[in-house]
């Protein structure tokens, strides 16, 4: 018999897919409970994860990429609930040299010159993701299924079965820095730091009609107080903004589509900071003309600078170390923009890079952030629905 819900754990014990890593580690962090009661969370795919569970290992709470995993751990346990507790979108990460866009997907991806590559179907919801997307292809091109299967190297998400492809490296990263791949067919939700560690690659959403929207389930094995209470910050407004923040779409929002407007600003080795919209627009805004792909817009909002001084996580006194830090701002949708601190000081460079919470006098759509870099020829450093900012 798998582990049971009656055995009573003295530690929080959280088992969790991959790609929540980032988001888990932040929800725990955040998790008003004594350090000590929370163990050591473990990541991985959430197929071995549940087979790890059923074979004994404690387990509070598995949090899946899937809602499968969850319900078979749930099946026959009346004691244990069933939560969907967020949502991801499938990319396809590709080098740029495929030129690979969402109207051309299918007839590149069948290009018998494009080499693809998955997660591994069964053990880690990704792969069973990205075949489901095949079998949604056949309907837009007969014989997509088959020829896709065939091509496809599942070379991620398989625990001893896929090793790592480069030693001290992500395994999506490993792909491509090992060159095994041209299209890697993963969560939306990390696109953002695989392209930040291997160059010239894009991200591109999977097409609605080949993919749907990934549900992830988190199953609770028993009715502890401290395994409720952590479900419960799960599905609270900070947890969901904590999700929404990493990627995710949130589920338990009160209005569908608008979840509360917050900026996470994280700087390694840092407690992260947490700003609201309205503490955004109350530091020092100002207005300046900038144009976006030659579109001249009035933008107004304070500089990204005196943002990251106002949350605590840059001392404007300390500029020997501006200048080997660096900036990453990072959209709802994983886009990102990367720049050296030194180059938003007033001490050294002094850009006026300007998070805008209004356009033309209108508040800015989404989350109601825009990152606006002026002077620049292409607008690509110009961050829509501006989430998250990395600090390392």
């Amino acid at each position: 018999m798998g582990y049971a819900g009656a055995v009573q754990a003295e530690q929080l014990h959280v088992l969790a897919a991959g790609s929540l890593t980032d988001a888990f580690n932040d929800l725990l962090r955040r998790f008003p409970a004594p350090r000590n009661d929370i163990a050591t969370p473990e990541y991985g795919p959430s197929g071995l994860l549940r087979e790890q569970i059923e074979a004994g290992a404690p387990a509070d709470v598995l949090a899946s990429a899937d809602m499968d995993q969850a319900r078979r751990l749930a099946a026959d346990h009346p004691e244990r609930s069933v939560i969907n507790f967020t949502r991801n979108r499938l990319c396809a990460l590709a080098r740029k040299t495929v030129g690979l866009t969402a109207e051309n997907m299918l007839d590149r991806l069948l290009d018998p010159a494009v080499r693809l590559a998955t997660s591994t179907p069964g053990a880690d919801p990704g792969g069973d993701y990205a075949w489901a997307m095949f079998a949604r292809a056949e309907g837009l091109h007969p014989g997509a299924k088959a020829i896709l299967e065939a091509k496809a190297q599942k070379l991620v998400g398989g625990g001893a079965k896929t090793p790592l492809l480069v030693a001290g490296k992500g395994a999506v990263e490993g792909v491509f820095l090992a060159d095994r791949a041209d299209v890697m067919l993963g969560y939306c939700s990390g696109s953002a730091d695989v392209m930040r560690a291997v160059p010239d690659l894009v991200s591109v959403p999977v097409p609605s009609d080949l993919a749907g929207a990934p549900a992830y389930g988190m199953v609770l094995m028993n009715a502890n107080p401290l395994t409720l209470r952590f479900a419960v910050f799960v599905m609270s407004e900070e947890g969901q903004a904590v999700l929404r923040a990493r990627g995710f779409a949130p589920t338990a929002f009160v209005e569908q589509g608008a979840p509360p407007a917050e900026l996470l600003i994280e700087r390694a080795g840092m407690a992260p900071h947490m700003l609201s919209l309205e503490a955004v627009k109350a530091v020092k805004p100002m207005t300046q003309h900038a144009a976006i792909e030659h579109d001249d817009r009035a933008w107004t909002g304070p500089l990204l600078w005196d943002v990251l001084v106002a949350s605590g996580a840059i001392d404007p006194a300390k500029a020997a170390e501006q200048v080997h830090l660096s900036v990453h701002v990072v959209g709802s949708d994983g886009w990102s923009a990367a720049f050296g601190l030194a180059e938003l000081s007033p001490q050294f460079a002094g850009r006026p890079v300007r998070l805008a919470t209004s356009e033309d006098g209108k508040p800015v759509a989404g989350t109601g952030l825009r990152l606006v870099v002026p002077d620049e020829k292409r607008g690509g450093r110009s961050v829509r629905d501006v989430v998250r900012i990395d600090i390392n």
